[in-house]
């Protein structure tokens, strides 16, 4: 008998470990504005959600009440996207904040290469932003599509480096804002992080965009992340500024 109870509880608890080894983990698409190449676990939905402010010193300010991205794995390698933002806005001008939502962007990201050895993992992301569902004032003209290069380095197990190129449409100008973006990635344990970026809007016809930003993520459990995020503008240090935090949720 004490032989066959033995033996249950081994098997038991070998199952429980299998299980727990085989929970998948959220893969957060947050904070910060440089991607990574891991894609949403397949048949998963993910959903990012956050909270922002971004001021300058005209007065003017933009609030992000919600900002809402969810993720579904349909392959493997591949995810489907969804989005919007539900802001609050005020210019230089108005007197009120108005609300407003941003357009709905549907877009995919795909995990094309896993890296091996000093070569780096890539990835590819393509969203394209609607001239119908959104607030009036916020729409594009016509449908704003973009496309992103995504490349990662996994350089120790407290390090890696994240780095994209892309190009990005806002529906009114046929000429394209070039986004660069380098971020450094810190693992201070297997639940806390911090990251450090620069990301930067170069257009042809427009004044350029400067960026760096700093934040923080705590993976509170293998479904839940929590983080906090604050950036500057490097042309106007003193003349512009943003924070926010959120939560990206793994919904099983």
């Amino acid at each position: 008998m004490k032989k066959t109870l033995l033996l249950t509880f081994s098997i038991l608890m070998a199952c429980l470990c299998f299980a727990q080894e085989e929970l998948p983990i959220v893969v957060p698409d947050r904070p910060g504005n440089t991607w990574g190449t891991d894609v949403t676990p397949f048949h998963k939905l993910v959903w990012d959600n956050g909270f922002g402010y971004e001021s300058s010193p005209d007065g003017a300010y933009t609030m992000t009440l919600n900002t809402t991205m969810l993720r579904y794995g349909i392959f493997k390698n591949v995810e489907l996207r969804v989005g919007t933002d539900f802001l609050m806005c005020k210019d230089d001008v108005a007197t009120e904040s108005a609300f407003g939502i941003n357009p709905l962007t549907i877009g995919t990201k795909i995990k094309v290469y896993d890296g091996a050895g000093i070569l780096p993992s890539i990835g590819l992301l393509a969203e394209l932003a609607s001239p119908h569902i959104g607030s009036k004032d916020l729409l594009p003209s016509h449908l704003a599509p973009s496309m992103y290069l995504l490349f990662e380095h996994t350089v120790t197990d407290w390090l890696g480096i994240c780095y994209n190129v892309g190009e990005q449409w806002d529906g009114e100008s046929a000429t394209p804002t070039t986004f660069l973006a380098f971020s450094l990635n810190f693992s201070f344990n297997d639940n806390v992080g911090a990251f450090v970026e620069t990301y930067n809007y170069i257009h042809p016809e427009d004044e350029n965009q400067y960026m760096t930003e700093l934040g923080l993520t705590w993976l509170v459990s293998r479904r839940v992340q929590l983080d906090i995020e604050g950036d500057l503008d490097l042309k106007n240090p003193g003349k512009y500024y943003s924070v926010g935090c959120g939560i990206s949720w793994l919904i099983n």
